[in-house]
């Protein structure tokens, strides 16, 4: 099974129709999140559909606006196994809540290691090094599967976020560009997850459609890396997922 560890379902016009449509189609879908306020009625919507799995998640780009609901956030992580979107975004335009961002990041973190085997989608725009140092500092590495969302680091950052395991979930986007490609080619086989980010990659039709874009995206790694690592990439997403 293709699994899509960065879908922001609930920003989807179709829905409904792609959640009724999921069981019919071998592909699986982490429903990233964007505020702790969504999750749990993204939870009902998707009852019941085994191929869909929701992510408790507060953007970093929205943190500014919604820093107020992280008590909401560290209650529901208590029940909640999969984390994402978190993390960090330092670009320009959000460099002033970098320390709300960080004050909100530390907390999520803090709590994902302390209790344990949870999977996070981690936003780390402009903020590799910030982002790699937290989950450190908390922990979080050695006790969480942590996914470097749309990675775009440095070469040293990438070497960091590789030692202390992380994975790296592969967009279609990066493989249009050179530090795209260049990630690609240069993380372990056993660490390659595939996201598309849509709706923000691809308008997201059906689930066949979907599914077309996700083995796209696995054909042009395997172009990149010029070797085979289709089974690698199941085996990877199965093994966290």
């Amino acid at each position: 099974m293709l699994i899509d560890t960065h879908f922001h379902l609930d920003l989807m016009d179709n829905m409904q129709l792609l959640i009724k449509q999921s069981e019919n189609v071998n592909v699986g879908i982490m429903a990233v999140g964007t505020t702790p306020l969504a999750y749990k009625q993204e939870l009902r919507f998707v009852n019941g559909a085994n191929a869909i799995i929701v992510g408790l998640g507060l953007h970093p780009q929205l943190v500014k606006q919604r820093h107020q609901e992280i008590d909401l956030f560290l209650n529901l992580c208590k029940e909640a196994k999969f984390i994402g979107e978190v993390g960090l975004d330092f670009n320009k335009g959000y460099e002033d809540s970098k320390e709300m961002q960080l004050i909100c990041f530390q907390k999520i973190v803090r709590q994902c290691a302390i209790e344990g085997e949870k999977v996070l989608s981690i936003h780390s725009v402009k903020s590799a090094k910030a982002t790699i140092e937290v989950l450190q500092e908390t922990g979080a590495f050695n006790n969480c599967k942590c996914i470097f969302h749309w990675f775009t680091g440095s070469v040293s950052e990438r070497k960091l976020a590789i030692d202390n395991g992380a994975y790296f979930s592969i967009n279609p986007k990066m493989l249009e560009t050179k530090a795209g490609k260049d990630v690609i080619r240069n993380i372990p086989a056993d660490r390659i997850l595939l996201e598309t980010d849509a709706p923000f990659t691809m308008k997201c039709i059906s689930m066949e459609n979907l599914y077309n874009e996700l083995k796209r995206i696995v054909r042009g790694i395997c172009y990149i890396r010029n070797e085979d690592v289709i089974s690698q990439i199941e085996d990877n997403s199965m093994r966290i997922f």
